[in-house]
C-alpha cells in the first residue's frame, strides 16, 4: 500500500482567490478531470489522503458543519467515480496557533497514527505551494507541485532555494497523472512495498 497525500485547493477543486473560502458545496468545483485522475491513481494502488489548511474556520468564514458537508460531499462524489478517500485531515487554525497546519506535519503524523501501515518514504505528496511541499519534505515523501505556470514557477523556485527535490510538475493533477510520471513512480512505490514485506503484497 501506498499514500498519496493531496492538497485540497488548487489540487482537488478550483482555488477560490486569496482571502476567499469555499464556504458551501455549492460554491465547490472539482478541478477538470480531477476526479478520474484520482480514480487512476487509486487503481494504480494509492491509498488518497486530503491533507487540508482551512483557517477560514478559525476566521469565523466557515462553520466546522459546513466543512465537514463539503467534504462528505466531495468524498461521495468521488466514491462514485471509484477514488475511495482513506482520510480527509483539515487544519481548521490560523497561522501560529497550532503545529498541524501546513507546513507543519502534524495532520500527517495523524495520518500515519491512524494507518500504521504508512510508510513515509514511499509516500506521495501533491501540492500547489511551498507549504506543502516543505510539510511533504519534512516527512521524506516524494513531491510533487502543481498549479498554474507562473505560480508553480515561483513555488519550484522557492522549493530548490531550500534544498527540497521536487520529482515532477504539472499544470494540474489531471495533467501530472495523463502524462503518467506518478502513476508509474506510486506502482514503482507499490512494488518496493511488496519487495520488503511480501505479506503487503496483493493476493
Amino acid at each position: 500500500m501506498v499514500a498519496v497525500f493531496l492538497d485540497r485547493d488548487g489540487v482537488i477543486n478550483v482555488k477560490r482567490p486569496e482571502g476567499r473560502y469555499v464556504k458551501r458545496w455549492s460554491e465547490f468545483r472539482f478541478e477538470p478531470d480531477a476526479e478520474s485522475a484520482l480514480a487512476e491513481l487509486a487503481a494504480a494502488g494509492a491509498r488518497l489522503f486530503v491533507i487540508t489548511n482551512q483557517r477560514g474556520v478559525s476566521r469565523g468564514m466557515v462553520s466546522a458543519a459546513q466543512l465537514s458537508d463539503i467534504h462528505d460531499r466531495m468524498a461521495s462524489a468521488l466514491n462514485a467515480r471509484g477514488a475511495t478517500l482513506d482520510g480527509i485531515y483539515v487544519c481548521p487554525h490560523d497561522a501560529g496557533e497550532c503545529d498541524c497546519r501546513k507546513p507543519g506535519i502534524g495532520m500527517l503524523l495523524a495520518a500515519q497514527r491512524d494507518n500504521p501501515w504508512i510508510s513515509f518514504e514511499r509516500a506521495h505528496l501533491v501540492g500547489d505551494s511551498l507549504a506543502d511541499l516543505e510539510a511533504g519534505h519534512r516527512i521524506g515523501a516524494h513531491l510533487w507541485l502543481v498549479g498554474p505556470d507562473d505560480r508553480r514557477a515561483r513555488v519550484a523556485s522557492a522549493a530548490a532555494a531550500e534544498g527540497m527535490h521536487v520529482d515532477g510538475e504539472a499544470a494540474s493533477l489531471a495533467d501530472l497523472v495523463r502524462d503518467g510520471s506518478l502513476v508509474a513512480a506510486v506502482r514503482a512505490s507499490q512494488d518496493d512495498a511488496s519487495a520488503r514485506s511480501p505479506e503487503l503484497a496483493p493476493s
